[in-house]
């Protein structure tokens, strides 16, 4: 029994030596930092309580090795109706012994949303903050009081009033405190909030938190964008939203502060739709494209170049797809095109929108340019793979209009003669049909010439398919206009035969062709008046 005894003595005596070294290094690597943290102004936390994120860190004194850095952060919480809260948390030492410690906090429930220890109290600004010592043993009385918070806020504006957004659009909206050292923002405050206007808003409202700013300084406040290479700054100012990080208002947070609103740049829209060529259908996964309106902006080499992406997808059975980019309003135009994502081997993977038809190469792109009103129809059509595609006889159609519609209706059709018509008439009562003659060389009119004009008014003067419409029309008796003298016997007409052969170049034929048939036609056109008469009013004098 003794022997049982003095075994077990031995074997607990031999697993306290093995425990020992362990406790002693434990003791030896890591040092404990308390101390009390507490609601400013004798708050008392409310329903919820107030978490606080307080955190201890050191850069083993290499600020350029991040990878040997101690961080330990934990998250405590002031429960409702206290106004403190004692802590202890244990940090391992550093493998630097000159390193030093820093603490800080961060917390919501509308007090400054960070602060840094100081041994006569809590700063917002880094550079203000005690470094504390752990490499040397416990620290204690690291007391740390949260800081009151103010509220600067406002909205950003939308700078186009007549286009809506189509696309959601992020800003960063930015209040800081500068301090004098430019090179660095260990001695600034700064205070950032993300924020989304939503596709169709023309607003959002924004919320700042902050410290107290330093006596006789204020904040800056200021709104980014940025996207694609494309960057976007606005600052307030009270005469409005300025471009200029010069020409500013800061802002005085001693009570709260509201309206400060932001403008930003325009944008637009650019729409249109992404089609599969030869009426395909996409298959059973769809077809993912991505659509890119690209901008070299106004410098010659790359380094403000931006981009905006749109991704799309063609549906299975469906031959399109819409796509809306939101862009800025820029003084340069955009260079759209696609890019197919899904994989495939009949279509080509990109291509530039042009408006006649998509190109492969950038050069043949058709430039778009924006303005405050979207821009839609810039439709893109996929290039195939396939040589045999077929063309759109659309395109044939769009050419003959735009080259004979006259007048720009959109249809090619009778009135385009008339206003021609009028247009031919006020030249040569403005500038006389002889101004040139020489336009008039070599060429012919012949009495088919005037049928074409004739069949020209068919709509007018041939009821051909018995429609109620045009019995209400004041149709053309074209028959009884080619019974007139000065036109039946167009081909008789010697005179116009005689003048078209004359050597325009000698102008004394002009003037032989001006006495000669004038007078002729003077004399024509008087009988022609004196049939019209009547009896009683022919010998009268005028």
């Amino acid at each position: 029994m003794k022997k049982f005894k003095v075994l077990s003595i031995l074997l607990a005596a031999c697993l306290l030596v093995t425990l020992l070294p362990i406790n002693i290094i434990a003791a030896s690597t890591h040092s404990t930092i308390s101390g009390v943290i507490s609601l400013p102004k004798g708050d008392v936390a409310p329903t919820g309580g107030v978490k606080v994120k307080l955190s201890v860190v050191t850069d083993n004194n290499t600020v350029s090795n991040k990878d040997d850095d101690i961080s330990v952060t934990t998250e405590l919480k002031i429960e409702k109706g206290r106004n403190s809260l004692a802590y202890s948390i244990q940090v391992p030492k550093s493998q630097n012994k000159k390193a030093k410690y820093t603490v800080y906090y961060e917390v919501g429930n509308n007090y400054a949303p960070f602060g840094w220890y100081r041994k006569d109290g809590t700063v917002a600004i880094k550079d203000q903050r005690t470094q504390i010592d752990l490499n040397s043993g416990d620290v204690k009385d690291v007391n740390i009081e949260l800081l009151e918070g103010r509220t600067i806020s406002g909205k950003i504006v939308l700078g186009n009033e007549t286009t809506r957004p189509l696309n959601d659009l992020k800003y960063t909206i930015t209040a800081i405190q500068e301090g004098s050292n430019s090179k660095s923002i260990d001695d600034d405050i700064i205070i950032t909030q993300d924020i989304t206007v939503k596709a169709n808003a023309k607003e959002k409202a924004y919320k700042l938190i902050v410290p107290i700013n330093t006596a006789k300084k204020g904040y800056k406040v200021y709104y980014t964008y940025e996207n694609g290479g494309y960057k976007e700054t606005g600052f307030y100012d009270k005469d409005g939203t300025s471009r200029d990080a010069a020409d500013v208002t800061l802002i005085d947070v001693a009570n709260t502060v509201k309206d400060i609103d932001l403008k930003t740049l325009p944008f637009t829209n650019i729409s249109g739709k992404v089609n599969l060529p030869n009426n395909d259908k996409a298959p059973t996964n769809g077809i993912e494209v991505e659509v890119t309106a690209y901008n070299k902006n106004t410098k010659s080499s790359t380094s403000d170049d931006f981009s905006f992406i749109k991704k799309v997808k063609i549906p299975k059975g469906s031959n399109s797809a819409s796509y809306t980019l939101t862009v800025p309003v820029a003084k340069t135009e955009y260079i759209v095109s696609y890019k197919v994502i899904t994989k495939n081997t009949d279509y080509i993977s990109e291509g530039f929108y042009n408006k006649k038809e998509t190109k492969k190469d950038m050069d043949d792109a058709t430039p778009v340019k924006t303005t405050n009103k979207a821009l839609t129809g810039v439709d893109i059509d996929i290039l195939s793979k396939k040589t045999n595609t077929k063309p759109d006889p659309k395109k044939d159609e769009d050419e003959f209009i735009k080259r004979y519609d006259v007048n720009d209706d959109g249809y090619v059709n009778v009135f385009d003669i008339v206003d021609l018509a009028k247009a031919i008439v006020g030249q040569y009562e403005k500038e006389g049909f002889d101004k040139d003659l020489s336009q008039y060389k070599n060429r012919k009119l012949e009495e088919k010439d005037l049928n074409i004009i004739k069949d020209a008014f068919q709509p007018f003067s041939n009821n051909r398919y018995k429609m109620k419409w045009f019995n209400s029309l004041k149709t053309l008796d074209f028959k009884k206009w080619f019974d007139k003298d000065y036109w039946k016997d167009f081909e008789k007409w010697d005179n116009w035969k005689d003048w078209n052969e004359k050597d325009f170049e000698n102008w004394d034929y002009w003037k032989e062709w001006t006495e000669k048939y004038m007078k002729e036609w003077n004399k024509k056109q008087h009988d022609l008046n004196k049939n019209k008469l009547k009896p009683h009013q022919q010998n009268k004098k005028p």
